[in-house]
């Protein structure tokens, strides 16, 4: 009869209990019998039974988790005899919950239509006032903990975005060095795994593998395989090691062509991996254009490689702007096996081989940086 009764209340949106440990009891009966995703673990969504959260149109989403927060602080305000301590402490639960759910949603739909704009920059304006560096918090919530690994890995993609040749890494390690929660640092710090690449500096991947080292001292052995396997891989594409040669490739005649099949001995090699629709590769064209007239009857190769989609694409702009050098063309499959040989993750991708076949920089300066290209041109002896 008693629960039948605290049921009826919930439904009327009063909640009364004699005293605060009862209060309690029946404040979290009826959080749990409201129609809330639960959280369990980071983004699972199991309990929201029609529509997954994540799923829902803009305008949707926007109005379940306004309906979700109206909810909240209703049964809070209506249930009576509630400690005052535990009230505080739910509120900011439930503000951080309903955050995580935004900045989840916010992540899955960063290509977000115009005429969605302002829900996804209200949304933006909510996350960028939240406090990243609140060691208790962190501890104490499970939602917050998710969320602020939501807005570092956020923070990592603008990054990676804004300074994209520029060692990106270098400006996320800076970022991360200015939080003060050792906790969250050490819960953080291997989602930096990522940046130790031939795309950052040398100073930015020793720091990087000096912290990641240290924060898996004590860690599951599968993350200490995964930064061994980092760190060798990172060895294996420095300056002076043996280049890894390519194959799969075609001639502009679609004839495959290997790198052993090139004959460069004795001569060193600059080599571009672009694409006829990535901007940045574009503009390197003149300079590269540039940079092979000055060194022309000089011991060196120029050799582009396309990742180029459409293979007729290139096979025209070739042909169109004609281009000097080798030209050779890896189709999307090879691509992939390039990603894993070069670690190449974005174009476009310069890289110097000496006339041994060593590497001299795998992640070689962009043609038009002409003092950095002279320093490289003097390394390899021309």
């Amino acid at each position: 009869m008693k629960k039948i009764f605290v049921i009826s209340l919930v439904l009327l949106g009063v909640v009364a209990c004699n005293n605060p440990e009862e209060a309690i009891k029946a404040y979290q009966q009826a959080r749990t019998s409201m129609n809330v995703p639960s959280y369990q673990e980071k983004g699972d969504l199991s309990s929201l039974s029609v529509t997954p959260l994540l799923e829902m149109e803009p305008a949707e989403f926007a109005k379940t988790i306004g309906d979700f927060e109206k909810k909240y602080d209703s049964l809070l305000a209506n249930t009576k005899n509630l400690p005052a301590d535990f009230v505080a402490n739910e509120k900011k639960n439930n503000a951080y919950y309903l955050l995580y759910f935004k900045s989840e949603y916010y992540l899955k739909h960063l290509d977000y239509a115009e005429e969605d704009a302002p829900i996804f920059k209200k949304i933006e304006e909510e996350l960028s006032k939240v406090d990243t560096d609140n060691a208790a918090d962190f501890d104490a919530y499970p939602s917050y903990k998710d969320l602020v690994s939501n807005l570092f890995n956020e923070k990592i993609r603008t990054y990676l975005r804004k300074y994209e040749f520029n060692d990106p890494w270098g400006k996320i390690l800076a970022d991360f060095n200015t939080l003060k929660s050792e906790n969250i640092k050490k819960n953080l710090a291997f989602d930096l795994l990522e940046g130790i690449s031939p795309i950052s500096s040398d100073e930015t991947n020793e720091a990087l593998i000096a912290l990641l080292k240290e924060n898996t001292k004590d860690a599951e052995l599968q993350q200490k395989d995964m930064l061994d396997y980092v760190i060798s891989e990172l060895n294996r594409l420095k300056a002076g090691q043996p280049f890894p040669p390519f194959e799969g490739v075609v001639d502009i005649n679609d004839k495959p062509v290997s790198y052993k099949q090139l004959n460069l001995e004795g001569k060193a090699i600059f080599i571009d991996i672009w694409a006829t629709y990535c901007p940045d590769c574009r503009k390197q064209l003149p300079a590269l254009e540039e940079l092979q007239q000055a060194y022309k009857g000089k011991p060196i190769t120029f050799v582009s490689i396309s990742a180029d989609r459409d293979k007729e694409a290139w096979k025209a702009m070739v042909k169109e702007k004609k281009l000097s050098g080798v030209h050779l063309y890896a189709s999307p499959e090879v691509k992939k096996l390039f990603n894993n040989l070069y670690d190449l993750r974005n174009i476009p991708r310069f890289m110097a081989v000496d006339k041994d076949g060593k590497i001299v920089s795998i992640n070689a300066p962009m043609p038009s940086d002409t003092e950095k290209m002279a320093q490289l041109m003097s390394t390899l002896g021309l």
